[in-house]
């Protein structure tokens, strides 16, 4: 039976768990210090101003409408029921009080709109109801775009094969599409889109018909390529946009690695045919999709270069991000070549090889070094100087 409780009412513990039957041999534990999981729903009962039976007395506080809590002491942004807590999977009942043993008023069902690792874990839950963002899916709705009900952090809707989600707590960029899009960034920016200045995805593990990559944490988790409007027709131009050019290309099948070298593929291809689609959006990430020389953010036209050629790495080093740069087309073909390489600092280095035409055509004396180098870049690139190089 799941709990519906009247925001605003007191309720002890013990009521909560004859509204849900709990039975009796299940009362103790969690549920007197703090917050536990009964079936498919999770109760948070917390002091604000008092410390609790435990006699930890924890920050937790009004900011606002915003309630600012912390979890158990010792607990992480890791930890299973933490990451449930953050999931949206779950109802997350929400009961408060400012005076030690007696009734908690029920807040209501909670949305984590924030998580800090910190130890304790913090967390920031907002009880507003409605989407943030009806508008986006009333034009979704008017493109032929088929709603799913929402959720907590996001909503799905689905024309086709097209599928993108709505964010739920947030104005900000609140449509979000597949990272396979990436390879029209310039097309879909045209209808007056914009994008986040300082990052490329949005991750959330909410987004379940998208790809997923490793961001932060242990396991992977969905990512997209998120979208604001500067009004109502730049929007309905990207709508139409998304669905009038006819089926997405299926570029994203990482399970596959065939043992080819991908150097004459296009760059969609190959990261799709070598499961190196990872590979490519840490670099995105890391070098905010822009090119680590030329600055140039057109991400149609980078390459996720191998420093230690494809060929020549193991397995792990294929993968590995530091292994990489990100750079325009032009220069990833001289990296590649070894017509170019980076000294121990980041600063180009130019063969002998290259005439004075070419290095006047491609700029190659007004470059100076990278943007951002690794200590793990410095391992792979004196390979690169010493292997691959020609001086």
């Amino acid at each position: 039976m799941s709990f519906r409780g009247k925001k605003g009412q007191r309720y002890t513990r013990a009521q909560v768990q004859d509204i849900l039957g709990v039975p009796e041999d299940r009362r103790g534990g969690d549920w007197a210090t703090g917050y536990t999981q009964y079936e498919n729903e999770f109760f948070i009962f917390c002091n604000i101003g008092v410390a609790g039976r435990t006699g930890h007395d924890y920050d937790n506080h009004w900011d606002g409408d915003i309630l600012v809590w912390y979890g158990k002491r010792g607990s992480s942004i890791n930890q299973p029921q933490i990451v449930k807590l953050r999931s949206g999977d779950f109802p997350v009942h929400i009961f408060y009080r400012s005076h030690d043993r007696t009734p908690f008023v029920y807040a209501g069902a909670g949305r984590v709109i924030d998580t800090q690792d910190t130890r304790p874990v913090l967390m920031r839950w907002s009880f507003a109801e409605a989407s943030m963002n009806s508008e986006i899916a009333d034009a979704l709705a008017a493109n032929g775009f088929r709603l799913e009900a929402p959720g907590v952090h996001t909503q799905r809707a689905t024309r086709g094969d097209v599928n993108v989600y709505v964010k739920q707590l947030t104005t900000s960029f609140p449509l979000v599409i597949g990272p396979e899009w990436e390879q029209r960034l310039t097309e879909l920016k045209l209808t007056g889109a914009i994008r986040p200045a300082k990052r490329v995805y949005y991750h959330n593990s909410t987004m379940r018909k998208f790809p997923q990559r490793l961001n932060q944490g242990e396991g992977k988790i969905p990512y997209g390529l998120d979208f604001g409007f500067v009004d109502d027709r730049s929007l309905h131009n990207f709508l139409r946009t998304l669905t009038g050019k006819g089926r997405v290309p299926d570029q994203l099948e990482l399970a596959k690695e065939p043992d080819v070298d991908p150097a004459t593929e296009t760059e969609v291809t190959r990261a799709a045919r070598l499961g190196q689609q990872q590979f490519r959006s840490d670099l995105i990430e890391r070098f905010t999709g822009r090119c680590a020389l030329t600055d140039v953010d057109m991400l149609e036209a980078l390459r996720a270069s191998h420093i230690k050629p494809w060929s020549q790495s193991s397995p792990k080093e294929k993968r590995d991000p530091d292994n990489g740069i990100l750079l325009a087309v032009h220069l990833d073909s001289l990296f590649d070549n070894g017509l170019i390489s980076f000294d121990e600092k980041g600063a180009v280095m130019v063969s002998s090889k290259v005439s004075e035409t070419v290095r006047r055509a491609f700029g190659l004396d007004a470059l100076t070094r990278l943007t951002l180098i690794t200590p793990g870049n410095q391992y792979y690139l004196k390979y690169h100087r010493s292997e691959i190089f020609v001086p």
